[in-house]
């Protein structure tokens, strides 16, 4: 009796290790297409933010879902963590021309605009600096 069950578990075994190189055949067959003609990467448009970031030094980025903005700032060699080898800096935000606060991240939520069209500036600081070195200034419009 205890034979069987070590040559069941063997056969068992022999069986799951054979069926792990089963790889399936695709179900379509691949056609040869019309050749494609090259396009070089300067004419093509970039296609997300962070692409195109690598040429502004302050580059800003914002979303709006229902009453809140969503702001990404990237900006080139400017850090907002406390422990970073890079020059410390931060962000002045300006709703339609009235300073409304200063953050110290990369990334932000303004929440609770009221609706209608709403300019959005803001004002990068570097180091202890009272002047603003960078602005940026958009629009937006909450429903």
């Amino acid at each position: 009796m205890k034979r069987q069950k070590y040559i069941f578990i063997l056969l068992y075994i022999f069986i799951l290790a054979a069926c792990q190189k089963d790889i399936p055949e695709p179900e379509t067959k691949a056609e040869a297409s019309p050749p494609v003609n090259a396009v070089k990467a300067e004419q093509l448009l970039p296609v997300s933010g962070v692409e195109s970031s690598a040429k502004d030094p302050f580059f800003v980025r914002h979303q709006i879902k229902g009453k809140d903005v969503f702001v990404e700032c990237i900006v080139q060699d400017v850090s907002f963590r406390k422990q970073s080898s890079k020059e410390k800096g931060k962000i002045l935000l300006y709703i339609n021309g009235k300073k409304k606060d200063e953050i110290h991240s990369a990334a932000f939520i303004i929440k609770g605009l009221p609706s209608g069209k709403h300019r959005i500036g803001l004002e990068l600081v570097k180091g202890n600096s009272a002047e603003a070195s960078m602005k940026r200034d958009f629009l937006v419009l909450i429903p």
